[in-house]
């Protein structure tokens, strides 16, 4: 039966271990378990980034895309990310800054239901987009949290650090001191 208090498990998991293990854990958890829509808000304006979870440690959010929504090109911070497509379908573009301090494209794939992906500024920039013919949700792992973020801004073709926000917080799992 599905819950939303499953997804404590997760959190249990995820707590218990180190960073080095999180790959694993995505790939093994019974996400069919989880009913998510306790955590889910839509936009038609933009995708939502929604705080399931958030310690020291590591913060667990919850994003949900209309069709078409994107982000901006972006980078980590220093930290590191994983991208677990619930439903829908997504695709990913990876950027690096050649010599010559241009945004080159690299190389891109598609995600679908039950796969993840990993990002770190080590392998340079990226944006995710919802290509599917209807909503995405996606599980977005941050280990540690990320305050702030580089965006490319393409008007400007420079980066601009932004402070991120949540579009909606669960105060039930989420370690408020923390915040």
């Amino acid at each position: 039966m599905k819950s939303a208090k499953h997804i404590q498990r997760l959190i249990q998991l995820l707590s218990e271990s180190s960073k080095s293990h999180y790959t694993e854990i995505l790939n093994n958890f019974d996400f069919e378990s989880v009913d998510f829509s306790a955590y889910e808000s839509w936009s038609s304006n933009k995708y939502t980034r929604n705080c399931m979870y958030r310690d020291s440690q590591f913060e667990l959010l919850l994003l949900c895309w209309q069709e078409g929504q994107e982000t901006s090109i972006h980078g980590h911070e220093g930290e590191d990310c994983w991208v677990y497509l619930l439903e829908g379908e997504m695709e990913e573009v990876f950027y690096t800054v050649d010599t010559d301090n241009f945004l080159v494209e690299n190389r891109s794939h598609k995600i679908q239901p039950h796969q993840q992906t990993f990002m770190n500024d080590r392998i340079g920039f990226h944006k995710l987009k919802n290509v599917a013919q209807g909503p995405s949700l996606s599980l977005h792992l941050y280990a540690k949290p990320i305050e702030n973020c580089s965006f490319y801004d393409e008007t400007s073709s420079q980066f601009i650090r932004k402070k991120l926000k949540y579009d909606t917080v669960n105060e039930d799992l989420v370690a408020i001191k923390s915040l």
